[in-house]
């Protein structure tokens, strides 16, 4: 694997973390587990449980993930002898939003579910993962296109899925994870997730900068 693999890697980890997404994982979080099903199964059978939800949720993100990189794939056959300049125009205003981000101003777009009622645990679990997929499209929205438009620039096809391919392995870990430690841990994982949300701002302009700054550089050794 090289570098930029283990960067979209990375970048699918922090898009879990998107403010826009990670809000709503306190409240479902709590709904899942106050669902008072403890003194009926063991523990084994909780986590069996949580695998299933986790899969689910998996499930919603791939689909949004999907059409988010159905129309790049369809707007990059349009423009696929430009790529390389777009890639790095892309670099260029990923560092300048990371400035203005670092002086605060937000670019985030709120995602807000309703509240509902569902009668099937895996049904409201697939819907989580859709929400959970635009909330986190929302927010970083600019990082995933850099792994997309970098993947669809790379000259062997293969590597190139191995972008996208890693980058949804990285959410869907950590949603795999949250979900699964929720059963074991709900108090540590809501506790550190609300300690970690004020700083979500200035962590993506973190983020930003370094991937704008990386894919310039990435793209002008290609000229």
């Amino acid at each position: 694997m090289n570098s930029f693999t283990y960067f979209s890697f990375v970048q699918g980890i922090f898009a879990f973390f998107a403010p826009c997404a990670v809000a709503l994982l306190p409240a479902y979080i709590l709904s899942f587990v106050s669902r008072n099903q403890g003194a009926e199964l063991t523990k084994m059978n909780l986590l069996v449980r949580g695998l299933k939800l986790a899969f689910f949720s998996i499930l919603g993100i791939l689909l949004i993930y999907t059409i988010a990189s159905g129309f790049i794939v369809i707007a990059a056959e349009i423009i696929k002898s430009y790529m390389k300049y777009i890639s790095i125009t892309l670099g260029v205003i990923l560092v300048v939003l990371a400035v203005l981000m670092f002086m605060g101003k937000d670019f985030s777009v709120n995602i807000h579910m309703n509240q509902k009622e569902y009668t099937s645990e895996v049904k409201e679990s697939f819907f989580f993962g859709v929400a959970y997929a635009i909330g986190a499209l929302g927010c970083l929205f600019p990082l995933f296109l850099v792994v997309a438009t970098q993947s669809l620039s790379e000259p062997d096809t293969l590597v190139g899925i191995g972008y996208i391919v890693a980058y949804f392995v990285g959410i869907s870990l950590l949603m795999v994870i949250t979900i699964v430690s929720s059963i074991f841990a709900k108090d540590f994982i809501n506790r550190n997730i609300r300690t970690i949300l004020p700083h979500m701002q200035k962590i993506s302009a973190v983020f930003m900068l370094v991937a704008g700054t990386y894919i310039i550089y990435y793209q002008a050794a290609l000229f």
